[in-house]
């Protein structure tokens, strides 16, 4: 099985395509640049794709012809004493051979001698030994697996790519989110200690009662109790950006006041449903996994195989033995050739571990099955969610931005109200609290929106910086925040 997308069905404009040519500052593209160089998680991903690249080479080399040589050379001395029996024909006192058994034949007596022995000797042996694979099931089934190895190398570093384009993205936005958030938490604040000051002022000339001021007292510290965890937020956003750029300090661009709102394109879930299906990178892996534990059990199988080598063999073997204060000469031994032959092994009984393992694999196998299975589901419903979030997201930040403008209208009737006395204090404080979390709401509301196309993009397998930088265009021209 190769790993191998299939030709998308969408066409090559973006989401974001009906976006205004604005000048943009490429931060989110700095982002991610950063994370691609610093990111820990996408650099594992990386060394990891590198180490399974090898599987080809290493599988392959099972095929071909091995090589292997050795070489002795060694020095001694011995001594000692050699006897031999040495056989004669056996004759009478008169010269003629002796015939003691009948069977026609001289009889032959043999007599002992020996002699003493003391020598150097020299030995030199050198040996090469070849080997090339005729017939052998499991290394052809490794081979054959080797190829879906590299495919799921690919698949798992795209993956990787994927997950660290919109980590990046999110990562990015989570800090607007809560530097946004800071920041209206700030100005709430900041109305509220004049609300407070007024109150005060009023309670002090006897224009309210003093339960108008603890009104205002008490919504002054709840939200200076929402101001330190906004600060918080803010302080652990950063972190999770620097976890992914390495960097501490980022800048902030933040959104335009107005961007686009499109819908997903194409309209119908059921396109993005198989674009996912054919390109997911997560529905991948897990299809190549099936695979290679379909060639486990191959593999394991092979174990009841014979299987048959040719092998090669040159050998070139000297030995000398120096006598020394012997009768016996000097012996040496010149050898030298080779020798070539097949090589036949057959398995016969190795204590059931073969079924063993075989029976282990097919259950592995079986788990692969059932995990592609919970992966087509799973991907099936991120991809519906995804959609739903990008439908859904653009109706809520219009809704949001009505609601802020709504919220403005009534905090102003409810201040002019409490200038004639139609209103009370907790009205306009209620104002005032409605008007800011709808505020926060909305800068929320369109961040979760670009997610949601980035997430829509990343899990039909199509999220590429191209369009990251769609998003950047939607980004101000420059300034930044702390």
């Amino acid at each position: 099985m190769r790993f191998r997308l299939k030709p998308a069905v969408l066409g090559a404009a973006a989401l974001l395509c009906s976006a205004p040519q604005l000048a943009f500052a490429n931060e989110l593209l700095n982002v991610v640049g950063l994370a691609a160089e610093h990111d820990a998680t996408f650099a594992a991903a990386v060394f990891a794709r590198d180490a399974a690249l090898e599987a080809r080479p290493q599988a392959r080399a099972a095929l071909l012809p091995a090589l292997d040589g050795s070489y002795t050379y060694s020095k001694g001395r011995s001594k000692g004493s050699v006897s031999q029996v040495s056989q004669t024909l056996a004759f009478d006192d008169f010269g003629n051979p002796i015939d003691s058994d009948g069977d026609g034949e001289q009889d032959i007596l043999p007599f002992p001698f020996g002699q003493d022995f003391n020598t150097n000797d020299t030995n030199k042996n050198l040996t090469v030994n070849l080997k090339q694979t005729v017939f052998d099931w499991a290394a052809f089934t490794r081979y054959s697996k080797s190829a879906d190895q590299l495919a799921l190398a690919e698949a798992t570093y795209r993956s990787a790519e994927q997950a660290l384009l919109l980590r990046a993205a999110q990562a990015y936005f989570d800090y607007l989110a809560s530097n946004d958030s800071l920041r209206y938490t700030q100005a709430q604040k900041a109305s509220l200690e004049r609300q407070l000051e007024q109150a005060k002022k009023r309670f002090e000339v006897g224009l309210s009662a003093v339960t108008d001021v603890q009104e205002a007292q008490a919504s002054y510290d709840v939200v200076v109790a929402d101001e330190i965890a906004a600060e918080q937020k803010l302080a652990s956003s950063r972190e999770a950006l620097l976890e992914v750029t390495g960097q501490r300090e980022a800048a902030l661009v933040p959104l335009r006041e107005e961007i686009p709102l499109p819908g997903p394109q194409p309209e119908n879930v059921d396109d993005w449903l198989g674009v996912a299906r054919d390109n997911n990178y997560d529905l991948a892996i897990a299809r190549v996994n099936a695979a290679l534990a379909g060639h486990d059990v191959d593999i394991a199988r092979a174990g009841h195989y014979p299987t048959v080598s040719l092998v090669g063999q040159y050998s070139d073997i000297e030995q000398i033995q120096n006598q020394r204060g012997s009768d016996i000469g000097d012996q040496n031994l010149d050898q030298r050739g080779p020798s070539i032959g097949l090589q036949l092994n057959v398995p016969i009984f190795s204590g059931g571990l073969v079924r063993s393992q075989t029976r282990a694999a097919q259950s592995t196998e079986e788990q692969r099955k059932a995990e592609l299975l919970g992966s087509e589901r799973n991907v099936a419903r991120k991809t519906r969610d995804a959609y739903l979030g990008v439908l859904t997201g653009a109706s809520r930040v219009k809704a949001l931005k009505q609601a802020v403008s709504s919220n403005q209208t009534a905090l102003q009737a409810s201040e002019t109200g409490l200038e004639v006395g139609t209103r009370t204090t907790v009205d306009v404080l209620n104002a005032q609290s409605l008007l800011y979390s709808a505020q926060r709401d909305y800068a929320r509301a369109r961040y979760d929106y670009l997610i949601s196309i980035l997430t829509l993009k990343s899990v039909s397998g199509r999220l590429t910086r191209a369009d990251l930088m769609e998003i950047d265009r939607l980004l101000e021209g420059g300034g930044s925040a702390s």
